[in-house]
């Protein structure tokens, strides 16, 4: 009789064993399945995520072909206000030299005219003398007189003519001077909007070389993250059972994804295909990278970048 009992608790014991096993089977295969489920959201997260670099690439490319239209456009109105403005100062020349000529047919006629009126009061003079020398003083005075007035009335014209001239070329010189102060002001801020659209290309340069490094990255994350779904995964649920009896990795070495999937499974221990932020610094101790304050702060940022306390595992895998 006492043997009977004592093979009922060995059957007993063994069932409770098989129980167990059983059980523990079922919870690993629940957390591979979560695991699976979550890596298939994180690689349609991935998927969108190239897709809108391509378009945000597009975009940016279809806006650099419109930027250097615009700039082709605005160097050939440019050229075409350089050309207007050198055929303006060849005319406002022309027309200078033609002020000049005037002005110097004018100082000739104005020689001559006096070289005639001082003839003609010499003739004056000498037929007054002859004809009436008794009044030899008085024709003296007027003809005197006549010079004077004919003095002053040349330098009168002589001062008008000057003025007039000097109004003309200041009134030209003005409009010369106004017109090519618009034309430098004008030509600066088009030099201006021109630095200014060459440093939004070469900002928008920088940005779609960054966000191609992004997308290759991105690509290349992605490729690794369906490799170890496809082949590493199943390998990382085992070692969840004992996890006392696993060796630690070797620190010298970098984690490979497989290690990478054990240690964040340990730390996961439902299965749920998260950790806590609060467990980030554990996790990459475990896996021999030692993150100090301002690291680890930096990290939990670009993990939980919507702050809400907790780090997928496709989300660490693609920045690892």
């Amino acid at each position: 009789m006492a043997d009977t009992a004592v093979s009922s608790d060995q059957s007993g014991a063994r069932l409770l064993q098989a129980q167990r096993a059983r059980k523990t089977a079922q919870d690993d295969a629940q957390k591979l399945l979560n695991r699976v489920q979550q890596l298939k959201k994180e690689e349609e997260k991935a998927a969108k995520r190239i897709s809108e670099t391509k378009k945000r690439a597009n975009e940016i490319r279809n806006l650099r072909e419109r930027n250097e239209s615009h700039k082709l456009e605005k160097e050939h109105i440019q050229q075409q206000r350089n050309r207007e403005l050198a055929v303006q100062m060849e005319q406002l020349m022309m027309s200078k030299k033609e002020s000049e000529k005037r002005k110097q047919d004018t100082a000739e006629e104005l020689a001559k005219h006096k070289k005639n009126m001082r003839e003609q009061t010499k003739d004056e003079q000498a037929i007054n003398e002859r004809m009436l020398a008794e009044q030899r003083l008085m024709e003296r005075k007027k003809a005197l007189e006549s010079k004077e007035a004919v003095r002053q009335k040349a330098a009168e014209m002589k001062e008008k003519t000057l003025a007039s001239k000097q109004q003309q070329m200041m009134a030209t010189r003005a409009d010369y001077q106004r017109r090519l102060e618009e034309e430098i002001k004008e030509q600066q801020r088009q030099e201006k909007e021109l630095q200014k659209l060459a440093a939004q290309e070469l900002e928008l340069i920088d940005k779609l070389q960054r966000k191609q490094l992004e997308q290759r990255a991105a690509y290349e994350e992605l490729e690794s993250a369906l490799g170890l779904k496809q082949k590493d995964m199943p390998q990382s649920a085992a070692p969840a059972q004992q996890p006392d009896a696993q060796p630690q990795p070797d620190l010298m070495d970098e984690p490979d994804e497989t290690e990478v999937a054990r240690q964040f499974g340990l730390l996961d221990e439902e299965g749920t295909g998260y950790v806590m932020t609060s467990q980030l610094n554990d996790l990459m101790s475990n896996l021999g990278i030692q993150l100090n304050d301002a690291q680890l702060a930096q990290a939990t940022v670009q993990l939980d970048k919507d702050s809400v306390g907790k780090i997928s595992y496709g989300e660490f895998l693609l920045w690892w």
